[in-house]
C-alpha cells in the first residue's frame, strides 16, 4: 500500500509520493500502473520526492524517464509546502535538466515561479537527426502532408508548429502523434500546437511524449514563447492560455525563462497495487 497525493498545475495531473513510500517498487512500473486511467489512480505523470537535497524525478505515465516537467515542479513545490518539508520562499530543486530555482510568488491562490534555465537550441541535445546548427523552419512531411516545425530543449525536447499554418488539420492529436514519432526525432518529441491571439498572448494544445495529449505542459509553454518570439510570432513575455488555467513566460535579457503558475492539490489516499 502505497500514501499518495494528487496535485494538478492548469490541468496536468499529478501522482506525488516520498521516496520511502516507493521503497522496492520499480519506478517505470509504478508510474505505468499508478497513473492508469481506469486500472490505477489516473495521472499525466508520476513525481517522486527525494529529500536532502530536494530532488523531482519525474515519470510519463507510459513509464518513461522525462528530465522535467514544467507544471510538475510548480506542484512539486505546493507538495513541499503542504507537507511541511519547506516552507521557504525561494529553494532549489534537482532534476535530470539540471537544478531548478523555485520562487513561491503566492499562497492563496499557490503561485510558483520557476527558472528554468536557458534554451538550448543545439540540436544534438534533442536527438535530433540532422547536420544543422539550429532545427528552425524545418519542413517535414507527415502523412504526404508538408509541416514547418521549430525545435528546442527546454528542459526536454519541445517541437512548435503554428496552428495559423494549417487551420484545415482537425485531427491534432493525430499531428502531434505523427510529428512526436518522425523519425528525424530519435527519442521522440513533445509536439506544441500553437494559435497567436495577440503579440502578448499564444493559446497551446500539446500532445506529450509520454503521455499523449494533456491538458497544460508548461515546458511546452516556455519554448512556445521562446521560439515565437524568436520568429517574431509574440513578445519574450506572453500569456498562455490552457484549457483551466493561464502560464505566464518572461525570457529576460540573459536569455534565462521564467514561468509562474498556479499548483492545486486534488486529493490523498492510499494505493493498492502489486510489489511491481
Amino acid at each position: 500500500m502505497i500514501s499518495f497525493s494528487k496535485y494538478h498545475g492548469c490541468g496536468n495531473d499529478f501522482i506525488i509520493l516520498k521516496e520511502q513510500n516507493a521503497s522496492g517498487y520499480s519506478y517505470p512500473e509504478l508510474a505505468r500502473a499508478i497513473c492508469h486511467r481506469t486500472l490505477g489512480i489516473g495521472a499525466d505523470g508520476l513525481i517522486i520526492v527525494k529529500e536532502a537535497p530536494l530532488e523531482m524525478i519525474f515519470y510519463n505515465s507510459d513509464g518513461s524517464r522525462a528530465p522535467m516537467c514544467g507544471n510538475g515542479i510548480r506542484c512539486f513545490a505546493k507538495y513541499c509546502y503542504d507537507e511541511g518539508i519547506t516552507k521557504d520562499a525561494d529553494y532549489e530543486v534537482v532534476t535530470l535538466a539540471g537544478i531548478m530555482g523555485v520562487h513561491v510568488a503566492g499562497l492563496d491562490p499557490f503561485l510558483v515561479e520557476i527558472n528554468m534555465g536557458k534554451p538550448d537550441f543545439d540540436p544534438v541535445k534533442s536527438a535530433i537527426r540532422t547536420d544543422l546548427d539550429r532545427f528552425l523552419k524545418q519542413d517535414l512531411d507527415v502523412n504526404g502532408q508538408r509541416v514547418q516545425v521549430s525545435s528546442c530543449f527546454m528542459g526536454t525536447v519541445h517541437t512548435v508548429l503554428w496552428l495559423e499554418d494549417y487551420a484545415d488539420t482537425a485531427d491534432l492529436e493525430s499531428l502531434g502523434r505523427e510529428i512526436s514519432h518522425h523519425p528525424v526525432y530519435a527519442e521522440q518529441t513533445n509536439v506544441n500546437m500553437v494559435q497567436v491571439i495577440d503579440k502578448n498572448t499564444l493559446k497551446l494544445t500539446t500532445y506529450e511524449r509520454g503521455a499523449g495529449m494533456t491538458y497544460a505542459c508548461g515546458t511546452g509553454a516556455c519554448a512556445s514563447v521562446v521560439i515565437g518570439a524568436l520568429e517574431g510570432r509574440c513578445e519574450k513575455e506572453a500569456n498562455v492560455l490552457l484549457p483551466y488555467g493561464t502560464l505566464h513566460i518572461k525570457q529576460i535579457e540573459n536569455d534565462e525563462v521564467f514561468m509562474t503558475g498556479p499548483a492545486v492539490k486534488i486529493g490523498q489516499g492510499s494505493y493498492i497495487g502489486e510489489n511491481t
